[in-house]
């Protein structure tokens, strides 16, 4: 089975489709669709997550890549890898995070 959650990052205007999908030696591989050059670095440079790497930020791999490609800091990506290997995982309840629709960063007017 596999976990997917979609990025939308209008500032920047790019669209990415994040997919998680868990080995039997409880790895997880992330795929991603996109036409981003930074994004695509970010994805090739994770490899193979470990469910430590979802649970120990101090020592995660996704948070370890992030800092070391080329990817905004202000990117939404690195929350979506955990989100979609969360639900993967079964850390996060794939209904729940479906019944809720989205996660957003608003921008007001005020």
């Amino acid at each position: 089975m596999t976990s997917k959650v979609k990025v939308n990052m209008s500032v920047c205007d790019k669209r990415h489709t994040i997919t998680v999908e868990m080995t039997p030696d409880l790895e997880f591989v992330v795929m991603a669709e996109t036409d981003c050059e930074n994004v695509r670095e970010f994805i090739d440079a994770l490899g193979r997550l470990s469910l430590s790497d979802l649970s120990e930020k101090k020592t995660s791999k996704v948070w370890e890549v992030f800092k070391n490609v080329r990817m905004s800091a202000n990117c939404l990506v690195p929350a979506a890898v955990m989100d979609a290997a969360w639900m993967e995982a079964g850390m996060l309840s794939k209904n729940l995070a479906q019944s809720c629709g989205s996660k957003c960063i608003i921008y007001p007017k005020d």
